[in-house]
């Protein structure tokens, strides 16, 4: 599976913007261990981190146009 198609704003579990939601099922990962650590990225490089995290969810597409 291509990254394209791996990583995609989950927007059904979101609490943001669904970019942590997405991550997270794209690794194959608990929701939780992903927001956490985007939280002490955040708190550690607050600039960067909200940088990164608004282009993810203006770039990412939804999950509702995955190919499953």
């Amino acid at each position: 599976m291509s990254l394209l198609h791996r990583f995609r704003k989950d927007t059904t579990n979101d609490l943001a913007a669904g970019v942590c939601a997405g991550i997270a099922r794209g690794l194959n990962i608990e929701r939780k261990w992903v927001r956490i650590a985007a939280l002490v990225c955040l708190l550690l490089a607050p600039v960067s981190t909200s940088i990164i995290y608004i282009l993810a969810a203006v770039l990412l597409p939804p999950k509702s146009t995955w190919l499953d």
